[in-house]
Parts: C-alpha cells; structure tokens; sequence
C-alpha cells in the first residue's frame, strides 16, 4: 500500500516565505540603481534561494511505502523508519527544527529515535499507522 501524506503548512511558514519575498523584492529595488550588474548579482542570489526555500516549503511531505514510512523534505529523503519500528504518536508543538511546516506536530517515537511530522490529513495518517501497526500508542 502506497499513501502520501503533504505536509501541513502553518503560519510561521507563511510568514517565512512571505518575509523571503519581501526582502527580495528591496533588494532588486535598490540594485536597480546599481544597474545590469547589480540586477543580475541580485537575481543570482534570489532566484535559487527563493526556488529552494518553495521546494522544501511545497516538497515536505511523508510516504507510506512497503511498510516503511520516508520522510522527504523537499527534493531531499530525511529518514526512513520502518512502520513496525514506530512505537508511539502524540501531539507535540516542539518548536526544534524537523521535517514538518507546521508547529502543529506529531512526535513519532520509534526505535533507535525520534522524529516530529506534520501531515496535512493528520487523522488519515494515524490512522493508516494504527491499520498497519496496530501497537503504535496515539494520544492525540
């Protein structure tokens, strides 16, 4: 069974794209006077910031595939935790950094680690966890 479940995108990850936004549009503004040079130098920077930061905004996102669950963030697979392996899932609103665009979270323990998701079909997702390894512990 495959299922992909995109990341939740929360406020915050609004806020940081728009921010990125912003900034760029200032500084292509006052490169203007700097002319071509200035615009291109600016564009060089932005143009590949601005295309890795809405690859990994739009790319977050966590499949369940043969039995193990690959957490990719954007074009990039994080961690790989067979569904077996997974031992609990509970609420969490950890603000340390993890594969999930949202400050609402789901804490994953499983063994050997810890990862902290946020799924956008949150119930979906346990779920399909819970169907294939009926001795995860949820606590929602």
């Amino acid at each position: 069974m495959n299922a992909y479940f995109p990341s939740r995108k929360g406020t915050f990850m609004w806020f940081v794209v728009v921010l990125l936004i912003a900034m760029a549009t200032v500084q292509f503004y006052f490169s203007l006077s700097s002319g071509t040079k200035g615009i291109l130098s600016t564009l060089a920077i932005w143009i590949p910031t601005f295309l890795l930061v809405l690859t990994i905004f739009l790319g977050t996102g966590y499949m369940i595939k043969d039995g193990v669950l690959v957490i990719k963030i954007g074009p990039f697979v994080y961690s790989r935790v067979k569904i077996e392996a997974i031992i609990s899932a509970k609420r969490s609103y950890n603000l340390i950094a993890s594969p999930a665009n949202s400050l609402r979270r789901l804490e994953l323990k499983y063994e050997g680690g810890m990862v902290l998701i946020s799924p956008e079909r949150e119930e979906a997702f346990v779920r399909l966890l819970k169907e294939l390894n009926p001795s995860v512990l949820v606590t929602l």
